[in-house]
């Protein structure tokens, strides 16, 4: 059976990842492919390995890792191969091929037209910023963590109160 791997770099910034599991859905709805999982390579969960055993685990033989990058850097020319010749040592039986990262495409210019139209002033990020906290996730790795922006922080203090 056919998965797919949405593959990304990951984030400290929870919720940073949310976007992709987004298209993970909604390519799901589509029925694009039988098995669509998210993973990434540091930071953000599932991390690559995990996102594999999933396929696996739903009885994929053939994944695809689908980079979620516009261009094939480090972490997709070097990073990336290393995973998955580990996923490989491990399934011997699955076959994992590579899509090229996403480079130019028609259809990103109107993306990026459909987004530009929507532009907003600098300090409007900040109610998106806020909006990732709903992802929280307690790593001190996180930029919010330990501040007033971070719930698992307001939740520690309130325990201790």
């Amino acid at each position: 059976m056919d998965a797919i791997i949405l593959f990304s770099h990951g984030s400290v910034l929870c919720g940073a990842g949310q976007n992709l599991f987004e298209l993970a859905m909604r390519m799901r709805e589509r029925g694009d492919a039988p098995i669509i999982e998210v993973g990434f390579l540091n930071y953000s969960e599932p991390d690559f390995d995990t996102a594999v055993a999933r396929c696996i685990a739903q009885g994929a033989d053939h994944i695809t890792i689908a980079p979620y990058f516009l261009v094939a850097g480090k972490f997709v020319t070097v990073d990336l191969p290393k995973r998955i010749e580990a996923a490989r040592h491990h399934h011997p039986s699955v076959q994992f091929v590579v899509a090229e990262a996403m480079r130019f495409h028609p259809r990103l210019a109107d993306a990026l037209l459909s987004v530009a139209a929507h532009s907003r002033e600098p300090g409007s990020w900040r109610d998106t910023d806020a909006q990732a906290a709903q992802f929280c996730r307690d790593i001190p790795q996180c930029p919010r963590y330990g501040t007033d922006a971070c719930p698992a922080t307001r939740a520690r203090h309130e325990v201790a109160a």
